[in-house]
């Protein structure tokens, strides 16, 4: 019973418009457009590499760019105070596994990850020793492009290169529209 309260209060979180409070250093709603901003710098720069490894050398090479090119761009856009990442409820990278409060968020996200033609979001402040002092996250639903390495139906070379790179992945099985996972942006409140 408990969970489930918890579950529809997350849920209802996400669907609506968060009122939360703010850090003394940043207002939330500059730290909200500076996290949607990261979102769609990382997701552009992600989505023109990976279109262009696949144009070149097919989806071989596109996971390639997942591989090793997508945690650069993250490294390139993020800094000490602001980073950007991805993670899942079904990871190809085990690095990429969620912390207990972004597995609660995909999982309320994975309901429904579009709303009104957007990706659904969420965020929160915290002042709880050892945890960002802000948290963004950002649906990724499942695209067209996502199926030829996410999808049900996956080409044997295109398996042999993920079971190469990714010999622990669970990122397959999804269909178009579903929840790929989310885009993470934190921010360190700076010690003063």
């Amino acid at each position: 019973m408990a969970r489930s309260i918890v579950a529809t209060a997350v849920l209802f979180s996400i669907l609506s418009t968060p009122a939360m409070s703010q850090p003394a250093a940043q207002p939330t709603d500059e730290m909200v457009a500076q996290a949607r901003s990261m979102v769609k710098t990382f997701g552009g720069s992600l989505r023109e590499a990976l279109q262009a490894a696949i144009k070149e050398g097919g989806l071989t090479n596109g996971i390639g760019v997942c591989n090793t090119i997508a945690p650069e761009i993250a490294a390139d856009n993020s800094n000490e105070e602001w980073t950007i990442s991805r993670t899942s409820l079904k990871v190809r990278n085990p690095d990429n596994a969620p912390t207990q409060w972004q597995e609660m968020q995909l999982h309320a996200m994975e309901k429904q990850p579009v709303k009104n033609g957007k990706p659904v979001e969420v965020w929160q402040v915290s002042e709880a020793s050892g945890q960002p002092a802000f948290q963004y996250m950002s649906a990724i639903p499942t695209q067209k492009l996502c199926l030829g390495c996410h999808g049900k139906s996956i080409d044997p070379d295109v398996k042999a290169r993920l079971s190469e790179l990714y010999p622990e992945d669970q990122a397959t099985g999804f269909s178009e529209g579903d929840l790929r996972g989310a885009f993470v942006v934190t921010w360190q409140n700076p010690a003063p």
